[in-house]
């Protein structure tokens, strides 16, 4: 069976290992997510430069982002990536009961119900909204660019999560149980 190697600094390609040191240098460490997507510099640079004109530039606020990838994660059956983003989740504010609810695509919060109703159908029907869908979102108050950001945040964290679950990026944070729906 072929293995997906882990990069390190020394094994990444050019254009990977500068990015696998700067994390080194930052965290003192490689989050295993980012030495699996070193395995192709192209596809990191890609996705931190997506990553960063969404977080930067978006409308979706950290806790938004934080319950879509909670949500997708869970959707993909992701372990690392419901892990990983428990851990960040809470460092953005959310209790473990909300990151365990937005794994369910549950939210307390109407607005933040929507959002998660949106990623579900989304990521069910493959992006082919019907105009209900889009009606649902649009009486919630999710704006037309905000639909196409939460469409491409879903899109990211489903890359993010399939590439965990090709390479079986061990979890290097604290576990948490994927939610049985």
């Amino acid at each position: 069976m072929l293995e997906l190697n882990l990069r390190t600094i020394d094994t990444a390609d050019a254009i990977a290992a500068p990015i696998l040191k700067n994390f080194k240098d930052q965290y003192g460490m490689v989050p295993n997510f980012f030495a699996a997507l070193g395995i192709d510099g192209c596809s990191l640079t890609g996705y931190l430069d997506f990553v960063k004109s969404i977080e930067t530039q978006g409308q979706l606020n950290e806790r938004q982002r934080e319950l879509i990838s909670l949500a997708v994660a869970n959707y993909n059956g992701c372990h690392y990536c419901v892990s990983g983003h428990t851990f960040s989740a809470k460092r953005a504010g959310l209790s473990l009961e909300e990151c365990a609810q937005a794994q369910l695509g549950k939210a307390a919060d109407p607005y933040e119900q929507a959002l998660l109703n949106l990623v579900e159908q989304l990521l069910e029907k493959q992006g082919h909204l019907d105009e209900q869908n889009k009606l649902d979102a649009y009486n919630a108050g999710i704006t037309e660019q905000q639909v196409i950001q939460i469409a491409a945040w879903t899109v990211l964290n489903t890359f993010s999560n399939w590439v965990n679950n090709i390479v079986q990026t061990k979890i290097d944070f604290p576990k948490v149980p994927l939610a049985q729906r």
